[in-house]
């Protein structure tokens, strides 16, 4: 039966965690897994960044409002488990379970890299532990959405244009919660979607695809570089399937092919549709896709594609490449690149890219004051009225990635429609070394004409605004449908800051203010809930306990259970 095999392709798969162990050492583990392969719908392995064969094995299931995991790792003293905003420890919302007194506590970990404080509801409840012959396995449940700002809440992420969950972990042997060193793992993962990776899918839907790659391009010994790496329709004709005379091709998606001997130096690119390679033609740019550290890659809806190579002005693919090489080392080689898939057919609608903020860097070399500080770019409905027209004319916006550097810790982008904010994508904790291009995980939405932004970049004891690796930005990207150009120049929808300058009707107004605590930030994550939400309502995935039964259903509270865990370790969750 279907039943059957998809049980046993998940025990199959499950099966294979863990390579490097022998079949005795991975006992408690198999046997937990014979025993409940029919308990789990999905799983998916979360592996150390040093050995890919070692982490945690994860299993998950979707019952209505609430969702069951199940972990298992190879430990003896304790595991922290949980869904972390940006891709690491900063922002994270995990559950703590250790193994001498089998109690699980819901927790969460704001901006200081230090042990994590105890939620004030208990949302996340242990079902079950497993502890023998140095495993950890625990099964836990909660609500997707616990009303808990202590909480992140667990989005739909099956459709591959949204953002994907961030699954973060730790485990270590000792009986207190130390600090763990290398036993850290993390992955971006689809609980609602298919198991399917990106590339799978891309490459079902496409003709083909056709690569822009770095050929072994020096990376010089200074702290920032920019590099512009350009081929025509002629120089890359060769790698798609066309016939002759015809050179038009729709993106359908792209993945970024990123050189492992040189990551650390790759700060992040930008690609662009232009007329030629010369140099005149980078002032006729259209962007068409944009890579940072965390961004996985790029797939549009069946109806929606980027044309490419349509007509003169789109005959050449630039990638520009920011390096960044603060220790200024010598004698380094990138090969990095992307993999764009394409149609041969256009697809009903074009998608555009809508840039918001401070694109043009008109604030370049201003200074940003110490401490906490605020800048507000807001552009006026008459924009979108101007490039929507007066009527009903509407696009969909389907993906949003907010931008800043590494002095920036909150952005919002805000949709404000008459007196009120019609829609608000945001990212509470921003870490440019996990999310440089943050990708909100949030359902498509559409802009009207009238509808007016706000952009807010929030940083702490910032430099100056700049190019460089170290200077800021503030930029939201917003991917659209059907693509808009704001005539009669033909030039892409833009709305940026230009200073005392004026664009058309599309320009931002500038505020920014020094905050006086940390409290003007207004994040959401962290705030203590006034009132606890009712406990989960789904049935545990198990009908008993593996082991030990569940805690959580004592009467003595777990509040205070972390100084039993470790209050003084230095870091958690290190990622």
């Amino acid at each position: 039966s279907a039943a059957s095999s998809s049980s046993t392709r998940f025990l199959e798969a499950a099966s294979s965690y863990f390579p490097g162990l022998d079949d005795d050492d991975k006992l408690a583990y198999t046997s937990w897994l014979n025993d409940h392969t029919s308990s789990y719908a999905r799983e998916a392995f979360l592996p150390t960044a040093t050995d890919p064969n070692t982490g945690v094995a994860t299993f998950w299931n979707i019952d209505g409002d609430s969702i069951n995991f199940a972990i298992a790792v190879q430990a003896d003293g304790w595991v922290g488990f949980g869904i972390s905003e940006a891709g690491g420890m900063l922002g994270a919302d995990v559950a703590m379970f250790q193994a001498s007194t089998s109690e699980l506590v819901d927790s969460y970990i704001l901006t200081e890299r230090a042990a994590p404080f105890p939620d004030n509801c208990q949302d996340w409840k242990l079902i079950s532990s497993t502890t023998e012959n140095g495993w950890i396995i625990i099964e836990m449940n909660r609500k997707l959405d616990t009303g808990d700002s202590q909480d992140h809440v667990i989005k739909n992420d099956e459709d591959l244009w949204n953002a994907p969950a961030r699954l973060i972990a730790a485990w270590g042997d000792d009986e207190a919660v130390l600090y763990h060193g290398n036993k850290k793992a993390k992955s971006s993962v689809r609980l609602f979607g298919d198991p399917k990776v990106l590339v799978e899918v891309l490459a079902e839907e496409s003709d083909g695809y056709f690569e822009v790659l770095e050929d072994n391009v020096e990376i010089p010994a200074r702290e920032t570089t920019y590099h512009d790496n350009c081929k025509t329709f002629d120089e890359l004709k060769d790698q798609l399937d066309l016939s002759e005379g015809n050179s038009m091709i729709t993106m359908i998606g792209a993945v970024p092919i990123i050189d492992e001997d040189t990551r650390e130096f790759l700060h992040h690119f930008i690609v662009y549709l232009q007329p030629d390679c010369s140099s005149s033609s980078e002032f006729q740019r259209s962007m068409m896709y944009a890579w940072a550290p965390g961004a996985e890659g790029l797939s549009y809806p069946n109806d929606v594609g980027f044309p490419i190579f349509q007509d003169d002005n789109h005959q050449a693919v630039v990638i520009e490449m920011h390096y960044n090489n603060p220790s200024k080392i010598e004698d380094m080689r990138d090969s990095s690149g992307v993999r764009f898939y394409y149609t041969k057919t256009k697809r009903t609608h074009d998608a555009g890219i809508l840039q918001l903020g401070d694109p043009f860097l008109a604030l370049e070399n201003e200074s940003i004051n110490d401490g906490q500080t605020s800048y507000q770019f807001t552009c006026p409905g008459s924009c979108a009225s101007s490039v929507l027209g007066l009527g009903n004319r509407k696009v969909t916006v389907i993906q949003e990635a907010l931008h800043m550097h590494k002095t920036g810790v909150r952005m919002t982008n805000e949709i404000i429609r008459g007196d009120e904010i019609a829609h608000k994508s945001l990212v509470d904790v921003y870490e440019f070394d996990q999310q440089g291009g943050f990708q909100a995980n949030q359902e498509p939405y559409e802009l009207m004409s009238g509808d007016s932004f706000r952009t807010t970049c929030y940083y702490e004891d910032g430099s100056k605004f700049g190019l460089g690796s170290q200077e800021e930005m503030c930029i939201a990207f917003l991917t659209y449908y059907p693509a808009i150009t704001i005539q009669p120049f033909n030039l892409p929808w833009v709305c940026p800051y230009v200073g005392s300058y004026e664009l058309f009707s599309c320009s931002q107004q500038l505020e920014s203010a020094d905050l006086s605590s940390e409290d003007e930030l207004g994040r959401n994550f962290g705030a203590p809930t006034s009132e606890c939400a009712a406990e989960p309502t789904t049935v545990p995935p198990t009908a008993e306990p593996a082991t030990t039964p569940s805690a959580a259903t004592q009467t003595t509270t777990t509040i205070t259970l972390l100084s039993a865990m470790g209050m003084c370790c230095l870091c958690l969750l290190l990622l």
